[in-house]
């Protein structure tokens, strides 16, 4: 692959990380409001967005290790924030599904698509 296909593929993964975090985080919700706790179709959403942010994160430490250089620093802080939020969040829930725990995942869907929303715009 010529380096033109990885910055296309951090450009569209990247476009598709906040869509994809609103949609963990409205369906968590969901499931809050409606007195459930957290089933497994969002665990298994919550597991493909972590996959999503772990091949976009690969991606712009390919492209850094190309040469390319992000306009700004804080791009990094929010690109490792977004990978490390959600197992950060599993290990502070202990694995919890109750709930409570479907509150806390739905707002942190909502934080993981404001930290891709600000990768993007600090991305230079």
């Amino acid at each position: 692959m010529n380096l033109g296909t990885f910055i296309w593929l951090h450009d569209r993964i990247g476009n598709a990380a906040p869509l994809f975090m609103i949609l963990a985080g409205a369906l968590s919700l969901f499931n809050y409001v409606r007195g459930r706790g957290v089933d497994g179709n969002i665990l298994g959403i919550l597991v493909v967005g972590e996959i999503l942010m772990l091949a976009q994160a690969g991606l712009g430490l390919i492209l850094l290790a190309s040469g390319l250089f992000p306009g700004r620093l804080i791009h990094f802080l929010y690109g490792g924030l977004s990978v490390l939020a959600l197992p950060a969040l599993w290990v502070y829930t202990r694995g919890a599904t109750d709930r409570r725990a479907s509150l806390i995942w739905g707002l942190a869907g909502l934080f993981m698509m404001g930290l891709a929303l600000r990768a993007i715009g600090t991305a230079g």
